[in-house]
């Protein structure tokens, strides 16, 4: 029979346990799932954002730079020290000086939403997150669409309009050149 002092402390044990490995290790869903519920990925539009800026948008992004692999980034809505280092580790992958690196420009956001998720091969008839992370990067290129995640029509032709802008074969399917000018941020980055 358990003493009274062992039942206490197997409790203790199991308590620092869970808060060392979290509620994984009670059969509960990982600390990501509670994150990404929190997430508002697609947005009107995406706009640029400077450090210290306290807003949705700033939520977006660090739920896509989560997504990207560029974190772990607390989702607070605030553009602080965290989000400043994601940014960082993204803009130091960058071959050129950018002034000002660490304001987020809209490219910033195509480039995040491509590395999120693998966009390759994607074309009509799709459905699924990973059309949905194509539409949010057409509609952070400037393209107008539904971000529903059903490559249909409507996605067909942003993406054929983001292809014409890129000066590629308009094909409307995510090829390798489509997706290379996706993961540098459109044609219009600058």
């Amino acid at each position: 029979m358990r003493t009274l002092a062992s039942v206490v402390v197997t409790l203790l044990v199991s308590v620092l346990l869970l808060g060392f490995l979290g509620p994984a290790a009670s059969g509960a869903a990982p600390p990501t799932a509670g994150r990404q519920a929190t997430c508002q990925r697609t947005l009107p539009s995406y706009p640029e954002i400077k450090r210290g800026t306290t807003s949705r948008a700033v939520r977006s992004l660090q739920c896509v730079l989560n997504d990207a692999g560029f974190g772990p980034v607390t989702v607070d809505g605030f553009y602080g020290p965290e989000t400043q280092a994601a940014v960082k580790e993204l803009t130091d992958g960058f071959e050129c000086c950018i002034k000002n690196p660490l304001r987020v420009r809209t490219w910033y956001w195509v480039i995040l939403f491509t590395a999120s998720h693998k966009l390759g091969g994607l074309e009509r008839g799709d459905s699924g997150i990973r059309v949905k992370t194509l539409q949010r990067a057409l509609r952070a290129d400037g393209e107008t669409l539904a971000v529903d995640g059903a490559f249909g029509g409507q996605t067909e032709r942003a993406l054929m309009a983001f292809q014409e802008n890129c000066q590629e074969k308009q094909t409307g399917r995510v090829d390798q050149q489509t997706l290379f000018n996706l993961s540098q941020g459109g044609c219009g980055a600058s």
